[in-house]
């Protein structure tokens, strides 16, 4: 059986790079004769997580159309180079060896888990994106049924969702760097203010 097309309306797509926080898409309507050859780019960072397509530039011109969507890949590259000379930490990422294993009759609820660095994109498979203070979600109970586990990014902050299956194992403390320690208590700090903030508004 075929695989299913991807369209971008009448657009079938021919080659997709996602690099960084965008995907770059090439795609062929041949039955456009004045602009058969679009590119364009595709986020999914809103609630309902959608293809989101924006930026498209037509043309006849297949040459031009590959320049431009080669020179859209490179500037994401450069994107994903200038966040990652930002970094302060080192990015070595964490493996197996780094963790206690994944242990589905244990919670891992409050406390630092790893993100198996194949759950993350090639580009991200660094340490600043595999620390996660684990903060709910019935995937991080023992024994659950559910999957979801809801993390706060040691590094960044951001919080995310993972599911329990994402998770290599929670770090052993030995592992665990100086930045991580430091940011981990200024985290459970935040969380505590807002919990008591919550429950006096209550």
């Amino acid at each position: 059986m075929d695989e299913e097309k991807r369209m971008v309306d009448t657009y079938e797509v021919k080659h997709a790079i996602h690099v960084g926080d965008k995907e770059i898409l090439f795609a062929l309507d041949d039955t456009k004769t004045d602009y058969p050859y679009m590119v364009c780019n595709c986020t999914w960072d809103n609630p309902l997580g959608i293809d989101h397509y924006f930026n498209a530039s037509a043309s006849a011109d297949y040459v031009e159309m590959m320049t431009e969507f080669t020179d859209r890949v490179q500037a994401q590259l450069e994107a994903v180079k200038a966040e990652r000379d930002k970094i302060t930490v080192p990015l070595q990422p964490f493996v197996l060896e780094h963790c206690i294993p994944n242990d589905y009759g244990e919670s891992i609820e409050n406390k630092v888990a790893v993100i198996r660095p194949e759950r993350l994109r090639p580009e991200y498979r660094t340490a600043d994106k595999q620390l996660v203070l684990a903060t709910g979600g019935f995937g991080s109970h023992a024994n659950s049924r559910g999957r979801a586990v809801y993390t706060v990014n040691l590094y960044s902050g951001k919080e995310s969702r993972w599911n329990r299956e994402d998770i290599l194992g929670t770090i052993k403390p030995e592992h665990l760097p100086d930045w991580a320690k430091e940011r981990l208590k200024q985290i459970q700090a935040e969380r505590q203010v807002k919990q008591k903030k919550y429950e006096q508004e209550r």
